[in-house]
């Protein structure tokens, strides 16, 4: 692309000019310095504001035209027939303009949707759950077992535990932001009629260990969740530690059935977002889950030429007995 273009030619220009700095004398070397700061700055505006466009930096600071609430579609494919979701979403903050984070779905989430109601998915809290069969040709698919119990953390807009409720789960999507409850409300209500047990859409902040006790014992009646899942929740450094205590606590040491999925989109620095998953590898056992199990899309399996890392993973983990 022209951006591309330009960009590499910024680049060997600066190393060009480095180099020739070595030999210049010092107030020229400074004035050098000087401009190509200048530069930089503005080539940093232009690299922040096209990835923010293609997904590839979250930056919450930058805000862009601002547009009213939109409706996106996603298609459930493992669904019999595959269910088409609109989902009402926030592009922009309306009060700041700013990039609505909580309002937009983020790409790990219909990987995560996708992964969860895939008949070969080996997560028995899913796999029992067979409401999307038909009927008529499955005479067992009336006689349901108890449904699943799932935890959203950070559920934006609600994709994922829609699915988790369309399968048949009890589903409680949780988020710390107003205007994402909101708007997964609105989703729900939609398809409320659609699920077994209508998924609940609560506030809830990470690292706030009175409101996690009270969900529990409150809406989940004193029992853990099956499944904690998330998506798109490491982008944050600031928040890990308190998402970290959160996952920790719905899915505490004794409960090896419970199960974590985590979707995550590698983004900036991935051997920093990878900590985090690493940091629960004392406690827990972690599996990365395998791209048999991902769309047939060259997107995501196409690694990474700096990193080698495929787009996107997703990780399962269980409590060490």
């Amino acid at each position: 692309s022209h951006l591309t273009l330009t960009t590499a030619h910024f680049i060997i220009g600066l190393a060009r000019h480095l180099v020739h700095m070595c030999t210049m004398p010092p107030p020229l070397a400074l004035a050098t310095t000087i401009l190509l700061l200048s530069i930089i700055t503005c080539q940093r505006n232009v690299f922040v504001s096209s990835y923010t466009i293609l997904g590839g930096i979250d930056d919450p600071t930058l805000s862009g035209p601002k547009e009213d609430d939109s409706i996106v579609t996603e298609v459930l494919r493992h669904f019999s027939p595959p269910r088409k979701v609109k989902l009402r979403i926030q592009t922009h903050e309306p009060t700041s303009g700013r990039v609505s984070m909580a309002g937009t779905l983020w790409e790990a989430a219909p990987l995560l949707a996708d992964y969860i109601t895939n008949p070969a998915s080996p997560l028995e809290a899913f796999q029992r759950m067979r409401i999307h069969e038909d009927a008529s040709s499955n005479t067992n698919a009336r006689l349901q077992p108890q449904p699943s119990t799932v935890v959203e953390l950070g559920s934006g807009v609600g994709l994922t535990s829609l699915a988790a409720a369309l399968l048949g789960c009890r589903v409680y999507a949780t988020d710390g932001s107003p205007s994402s409850t909101r708007l997964r409300e609105e989703n729900f209500e939609r398809y409320a009629s659609d699920c077994p047990v209508a998924p609940h859409a609560s506030m809830l902040e990470w690292g706030d260990a009175a409101a996690v006790d009270s969900l529990i014992h409150n809406q989940l009646l004193g029992q853990l969740p099956d499944v904690v899942m998330a998506s798109d929740v490491v982008y944050a450094h600031s928040a890990r530690e308190e998402l970290s205590r959160t996952v920790r606590q719905l899915c505490p040491k004794g409960h090896i059935h419970g199960r974590v999925l985590i979707g995550h989109r590698w983004r900036a620095n991935p051997v920093d977002e990878e900590s985090f998953f690493k940091s629960f590898d004392d406690d827990f056992d972690r599996e990365e889950v395998g791209l048999k199990f991902f769309p047939e899309d060259d997107y995501y399996r196409t690694r990474s030429m700096i990193d080698m890392k495929y787009p996107m993973s997703i990780f399962e983990m269980r409590r060490k007995c």
